[in-house]
């Protein structure tokens, strides 16, 4: 009892002011294991006000775990384990709540993962839930800003309610919606819609000197190879420039056709097996017969060949297809003309996304709101989907505890996670250590 105010106060755990505190583990599997919070409503007898609080108080929990455990980036011995990682994105949707409008919210979740171990080194959504559109609007009217450059704006980093109402009634152009139609959504689900849309190019900056945050402790050299989307690269040069300079990261860019068939991907890795024989002059027996090791060696030798007159400034189509990534191209933004042909040929094999990749389609199986977008024929041309998220704050939190999950907590089948290949723990983590 404090003798001033006389008020009472209990210094512990949290868990102890929850109701029902025995299904916090069942919310955490069940969200991220593809159960809609409708069901899980059902599943654990709570209202969906308190699977909602409950939510809240794992997104807390995840917060202060990472917030203790993710300084130990410093400790980490990354000749060790590995200096390459993998940055990509993924399209998530959102919920508008408006009937007339019915339309779905692209949101980028940009993901960057440790290649060797699958460590989801950082994820970010674009779009800041705290706050509201009004509030920006009224704001950037007093300042000015709509008579400025978008980069020299007071309010740069978000995007305008005017300029979210023209994106809206573009994607919404064909979508006829009768006036008396009713509506269809469970209210009682429905939580208030706020945030806004973050610029794509100040999202990704701001991942990655997060990246440059927690790697920056030490004088190891690495390697960042990223998608081709639209700015990332011109970001990781900007956050790493001095690194650049040193010589001490090397930024690389892949891109690779994601569109093609399962049956299209089998035939280019037949070619790409005829194209690897041809190259080393081993037969595709005896190349199964190899170890490893043995199988880099001989595959940088025969790029190392191949890159005999290649321009640096010009893509090089990898010729060993692989299913995951078919018709490969990848550039090396930091390359010059002083770098050994024998490590320009390693990071041209380096030169992956399937880590990160992996991760996202985690992602997109274990959370029933990233599931991709459906067209039906009753659907009147909208994609709008009763298991989809209306409030960002929800999709920020379930992505995060996403990713807690992932690495420090892996599955039933996992032997060592993450977290335990990194050396940030020494074995999997109990739900019960996590929510005492």
């Amino acid at each position: 009892m404090c003798k001033a105010c006389l008020k009472t106060f209990t210094v512990g755990s949290r868990i102890r002011k929850q109701h029902r505190s025995s299904t916090n583990g069942d919310v955490l599997w069940m969200i991220t294991n593809g159960i809609p919070l409708s069901k899980i409503s059902d599943f654990t007898g709570l209202c969906p006000r308190d699977v909602y609080r409950k939510i809240d108080f794992i997104y807390s929990r995840v917060v202060d775990h990472n917030a203790r455990r993710e300084r130990s980036f410093a400790s980490v011995d990354w000749n060790k384990v590995g200096r390459r990682f993998a940055t990509d994105s993924q399209t998530l949707h959102l919920n508008w709540p408006n009937k007339k409008t019915r339309a779905q919210i692209a949101v980028q979740h940009l993901c960057t993962a440790h290649a060797n171990t699958g460590y989801i080194m950082a994820a970010h959504l674009g779009l800041d839930q705290s706050e509201d559109l009004p509030e920006i609007e009224a704001r950037m009217t007093d300042a000015g800003d709509f008579a400025l450059p978008r980069a020299f704006r007071s309010q740069a980093r978000v995007w305008s309610e005017t300029e979210f109402k023209a994106y809206l009634d573009k994607i919404t152009r064909g979508v006829a919606i009768h006036p008396l139609e009713a509506p269809d959504v469970d209210l009682d689900l429905q939580l208030p819609h706020r945030g806004a849309l973050l610029r794509q190019d100040i999202m990704q900056l701001a991942h990655a000197f997060v990246l440059r945050h927690f790697l920056g402790k030490g004088d190891e050299r690495f390697v960042f190879v990223l998608d081709a989307d639209s700015g990332l690269a011109l970001s990781f040069i900007s956050a790493f420039a001095p690194w650049v300079k040193q010589k001490r990261a090397d930024v690389i860019v892949v891109h690779f056709n994601k569109h093609k068939s399962n049956d299209e991907r089998i035939m280019l890795v037949g070619e790409g097996n005829v194209a690897r024989q041809l190259a080393t002059g081993i037969s595709r027996a005896n190349w199964a017969t190899l170890k490893a090791d043995e199988k880099d060696r001989h595959t940088d030798a025969a790029i190392e060949g191949l890159l005999q007159g290649h321009l640096i400034d010009e893509p090089f189509a990898w010729p060993f297809h692989t299913k995951s990534e078919p018709h490969r191209r990848i550039r090396i933004m930091t390359d010059r003309p002083d770098m050994a042909p024998d490590r320009r040929a390693r990071l041209m094999r380096l030169a992956t996304l399937r880590s990160v990749d992996a991760y996202f389609h985690k992602v997109r199986s274990n959370l029933r709101f990233a599931a991709r977008p459906a067209h039906t024929p009753s659907g009147n041309g909208r994609t709008w989907d009763r298991h989809y998220l209306y409030n960002p704050e929800t999709m920020v939190k379930i992505i995060e505890i996403y990713r807690f999950k992932h690495n420090w907590l892996g599955s039933s089948t996992t032997k060592k996670t993450p977290a335990m290949k990194m050396g940030l723990a020494r074995g999997k983590m109990r739900l019960s250590e996590f929510f005492e």
